[in-house]
């Protein structure tokens, strides 16, 4: 009997629980920091010094504990760049007792600290407590602060909805104003979305302005800055335009030119002039928004946009960390000197402005959607006249997501997942359906072949692949599918094989004559073509053409620049091959194949773009997603047989203005746009039997 009582003691030890013990025992330590007992450290603000215990602050925030470890033999610590020291024994009181109490007035400091000392529940607080008090008369001081992502974008939306209270605002009216006149927009045909991206080229043109080392917004405010809305959609500032062009603008023009001149405003950092264009262009320097381009340590961004009347609109915007409004007032076309304008008061009533060229170049001033989520190596098809993307990686991670691209609401639109994550994959169309071979999931190869059924609108698996191979090509050719190179493992295939859909049975074909991996792909005039790639991450610059009536592959003309991962698609009556890597830099060059010259470069991209993916969807080439060099893409672009250059504005047929547009040009059909001055399609190359071509 009492073994057993000893086994049941053995089975049952003693808990015991003091739910009061955390808060004593942090009471307890802020005693002995309060009476300087067993503290180890001492911590000066300005000219206090406060004692303190190193586990505490350690525990309490990651700043601290960096701090301590990197110097854990020094027993005295300055926290440099703080000298506010009511703001830090709030906080100093938070971590020794999880109780933050803090006068109104002190809010918007503490919460500056807390940031910065990385006590982010302190800080959450703070937010918490200055979204809920926002007014308009205090919102405009929160903002100048505000650190955290999340209350910014809390307090740009106030600001936004409240504009109107918010622009009569005492702190508004101490705010910087940088006045921008604007000539070349046909103002009348501009969609209210684009108020604030115009702004954005706005500022994009202010920090081409502001130095760096010495940033001074006061240069922008000095004067009404004059600048040109060309038609690629980027600004000219009319002091770096040459005299000679303008003196056949206006009075105001002209005017501006002669007083930077007075200010001896230097010239452009190339040391060319630039040019105003309604068209054509030469080659210089513009303001226009890079989205790779380097982050500032200071915030340049669009708080809240308002149009104060027909011709002009205001913003609020931080520019290096100090907000300013700008305000933009657009002109009426430039008419020659000595001749009357709407704008200038003794113009006769209804007179009559030739009408701008601005949107000759048939794009809006609407940028592009993005899609849900960056992609790089994935899988990019048309399906009933729609860009489809589907998987790839962002990143480390890869994706099983996809969606389709609605050029008439501008949208990416989820469409449903695939069946398994892919990266570094290929996919083409068949028969209607969009089919997916290869790939990786980040941990293996997939063999998996699945396809999208439009109808269903669901991915299907049917069956596998000869082999699990990643970065091969597909190309579709007489309904079938022909999965070309790859890589096994970690070596270089010259495999080919051929998939029928209707007996669901691969067959294999000639193999390669260069084994290779993330080549780009294509179907041209009843052959496949596979373009660059690399084998043993040697970059090639070699192309192969198979013939489907020979059953062998021969070389056709080779690449100016060699290249990986680029995307191809025929375009314009010939094939077009862009973006890609180097084996060191991604690259935005394209090339173009002729029948007389081979490869010859084209128009390159706005950004560089490697594993890119690349489709003709009507008229237009599409480049979109893909790695940068600095960043996975979201963004795409397209390039117009009438344009020549690569646009990343929506196309004024699918925007809004379209109606206004047609109104404009005086019944000019809408589906003939992209049709007027087309340009001579080049004809097919047909490869000889035992030519290399150069």
């Amino acid at each position: 009997m009492e073994s057993e009582l000893i086994e049941d003691c053995k089975k049952a030890p003693l808990s015991f629980e003091n739910p009061g013990y955390e808060k004593s025992l942090l009471f307890g330590l802020c005693k002995l920091r309060k009476e300087k007992q067993l503290c180890d450290a001492l911590m000066v603000v300005g000219a206090h010094e406060y004692p303190v215990h190193r586990a505490v602050l350690a525990s309490a925030s990651p700043f601290f504990l960096h701090m301590f470890e990197k110097k854990d033999k020094e027993k005295s610590f300055v926290l440099k760049n703080v000298d506010d020291h009511h703001s830090f024994e709030y906080l100093l009181d938070y971590a020794y007792t999880g109780r933050l109490e803090v006068p109104e007035e002190h809010v918007k400091p503490v919460y500056r600290m807390a940031t910065l000392l990385k006590l982010s529940d302190a800080a959450n607080a703070c937010c918490s407590f200055l979204t809920a008090s926002l007014t308009s008369d205090n919102c405009l001081g929160i903002r100048m602060f505000a650190e955290d992502e999340v209350l910014r974008q809390t307090i740009d939306n106030f600001i936004q909805n409240n504009i109107k209270a918010v622009t009569e605002s005492k702190k508004f009216y101490g705010l910087p104003q940088i006045p921008v006149e604007i000539t070349g927009a046909d103002q009348d045909l501009l969609e209210s979305s684009n108020e604030k991206h115009m702004f954005e080229l706005v500022l994009a043109w202010a920090r081409e302005n502001v130095d760096p080392n010495k940033p001074r917004i006061e240069d922008l405010t000095e004067q009404v800055n004059v600048l040109n809305l060309n038609t690629d959609n980027s600004l000219t500032d009319f002091k770096d335009v040459s005299d000679e062009v303008v003196k056949d603008q206006d009075g105001i023009v002209q005017d501006y030119k002669k007083s930077m001149k007075k200010m001896n405003i230097p010239k452009p950092k190339d040391g060319t002039e630039k040019h105003i264009t309604n068209g054509s262009i030469g080659q210089v320097r513009k303001f226009s928004i890079n989205p790779t381009g380097p982050v500032s340590r200071k915030e340049w961004s669009i708080i809240a946009t308002h149009q104060i009347k027909d011709k002009s609109c205001m913003a609020l915007a931080m520019l290096n960390g100090v907000m300013a409004a700008i305000s933009i007032h657009y002109r009426a076309p430039s008419a020659p000197s000595g001749t009357n304008t709407p704008d200038e008061p003794d113009s006769p009533p209804n007179s009559i402005v030739a009408p701008t060229k601005f949107f000759d170049s048939k794009s809006s001033l609407t940028p592009l959607a993005v899609m849900s989520t960056a992609r790089c190596a994935f899988g990019l098809e048309v399906l009933n006249g729609q860009l489809v993307a589907c998987g790839g990686y962002d990143r480390s991670e890869c994706l099983k997501t996809s969606e389709t691209f609605d050029s008439n609401s501008n949208k990416w639109i989820p469409l449903a997942n695939m069946g398994v994550q892919r990266g570094r994959f290929s996919v083409a169309s068949v028969g209607g359906f969009i089919y997916a071979v290869g790939g990786s999931d980040g941990f293996r190869e997939q063999r998996e072949l699945e396809y999208y059924d439009p109808n269903q609108k669901i991915w299907i698996t049917r069956g596998e692949a000869r082999n699990a191979k990643v970065s091969q090509g597909l190309a579709s050719l007489d309904e079938k599918l022909y999965c070309i190179g790859g890589c096994l493992g970690q070596k270089s295939s010259n495999e080919c094989h051929v998939y029928d859909p209707q007996t669901n049975e691969w067959e294999t074909i000639a193999p390669l004559n260069t084994a290779r991996y993330q080549a780009a792909v294509c179907t041209y005039m009843g052959r496949i073509y596979v373009i660059g790639g690399t084998d043993s991450w040697i970059c090639l610059n070699s192309v192969e053409i198979y013939d489907p009536e020979l059953k062998k592959w021969q070389f056709g003309p080779q690449l100016n620049v060699a290249r990986r991962g680029a995307g191809c698609d025929v375009f314009n009556g010939t094939v077009y091959l862009t973006g890609g890597s180097d084996g060191s830099q991604s690259l935005k060059s394209t090339e173009i194949l002729t029948p007389d010259r081979g490869w010859v470069m084209g128009p390159s991209l706005s950004i560089p773009r490697a594993n890119v993916g690349v489709v003709t969807c009507g008229n237009r080439f599409f480049a979109v997603g893909g790695f940068s060099g600095k960043k996975f893409l979201d963004s795409m672009e397209f390039l117009s047989d009438i344009h020549g250059e690569w646009c990343c504005y929506l196309p004024v047929e699918n925007s809004v203005i379209a109606e206004k547009m047609a109104k404009r040009n005086s019944g000019t059909s809408l589906q003939n746009l992209d049709q007027n001055d087309n340009c001579e399609k080049t004809p097919a190359i047909i490869p000889q039997e035992g030519v290399n071509g150069h």
